[in-house]
C-alpha cells in the first residue's frame, strides 16, 4: 500500500467514524503540526503496552510490586522496569 492509499484510508475512516467537518479539522490540524514530517504510529499492541505501562506506573505505592505483577501478569523484575523507565 501506498502512502497516499493509506492516507485516503485513514481519511475515508475518519469521515466514518467522525463526519466530514470533524474530519476536515482533524486533517488540518495534522498537516499543520506533522505536515512534510516522517512519523512513526505505535500498532495496537504498542498502545496496549504503552497503557499498561502507565498504569502500572500510575498505580506503584511503592510497596505493591507483588500486587502489580499479579494483575498485570509480569514478572517482579518487569514492573521494577516499568517502574523504573515510568
Amino acid at each position: 500500500m501506498t502512502g497516499q492509499e493509506l492516507i485516503a484510508r485513514i481519511v475515508d475512516r475518519l469521515h466514518h467514524d467522525f463526519g466530514t467537518e470533524q474530519t476536515i479539522l482533524i486533517v488540518r490540524a495534522l498537516a499543520e503540526e506533522i505536515g512534510g514530517v516522517r512519523v512513526w504510529f505505535p500498532s495496537p499492541n504498542d498502545l496496549y503496552l504503552m497503557e499498561r505501562d502507565r498504569r502500572i506506573v500510575a498505580e506503584f505505592t511503592g510497596r505493591n510490586m507483588e500486587e502489580l505483577s499479579l494483575k498485570y501478569r509480569l514478572h517482579r523484575r518487569q514492573i521494577r522496569r516499568i517502574v523504573n523507565d515510568g
